[in-house]
């Protein structure tokens, strides 16, 4: 199944559209049935929060957030095998959300973001130089593009969004830290001996794939 529970203002959510789409009910009679049965009870806004969506046509229409109690109160008349198994589908999700969610919490996670964001201040220090000295030499692309074109081999090595890493667990931080290591010291070390500037990015590329084999990183985020 596709993503059913996002993590939102920290907060583990799902919403009435996935609900509807999931459950085979209608959206609008869904929304209904939340707003009659629920609308009364103290806790309601707690539990749903009204929003809207964009439909196929652009229009914006309603639609509920809602937590994990939410979603139970909902769905707890839902019967059938195949109910079911949906809602045991959207429990674990929000499990595994609810449990990242707590990870980034701790002293850990912090400490282990705050290492990322330290190497990689580090790295981007280590790129600079490696622009210049390619600038030098008669290379004719931005700096930007040098940032860009390591970062890029980086997340698409570890398979991840780059504006996620405030989202990620604790192992996948440890991996962005050893890939930024790694890349910092490839780059000083081919720059102490003057090599030719494109050979950083091809080492990286070499080192990041090695990596990726030993952590049993699937291959096909490497492909394509």
């Amino acid at each position: 199944m596709n993503e059913l529970v996002f993590l939102k203002n920290e907060q583990a959510l799902t919403t009435s559209l996935k609900v509807a789409e999931y459950f085979e009910k209608r959206h609008d009679r869904l929304i209904q049935t939340i707003e009659e049965q629920y609308g009364d009870l103290h806790e309601f806004v707690e539990m749903f929060h009204k929003t809207t969506y964009a439909d196929s046509y652009g229009r914006r229409q309603p639609m509920y957030l809602m937590n994990r109690d939410g979603f139970f109160m909902l769905v707890t008349g839902f019967s059938g095998s195949k109910a079911k198994q949906i809602k045991l589908a959207f429990i674990k999700q929000f499990n595994a959300m609810e449990a990242a969610l707590a990870e980034r919490q701790s002293l850990q996670w912090k400490e282990m973001r705050g290492a990322t964001k330290d190497s990689c201040k580090e790295l981007n220090a280590v790129i600079h130089e490696l622009y210049l000295f390619a600038k030098a030499n008669g290379c004719t692309a931005t700096e930007e593009k040098f940032f860009m074109n390591f970062y890029k081999l980086m997340n698409k090595t570890l398979g991840i969004n780059p504006k996620s890493r405030d989202k990620l667990p604790i192992w996948k931080l440890f991996d962005i830290d050893r890939l930024q290591f790694m890349a910092k010291t490839v780059i000083k070390g081919l720059l102490a001996k003057g090599e030719d500037y494109h050979l950083p990015y091809k080492k990286c590329k070499e080192n990041f794939e090695s990596y990726a084999r030993i952590a049993f990183i699937p291959q096909r985020l490497l492909e394509g």
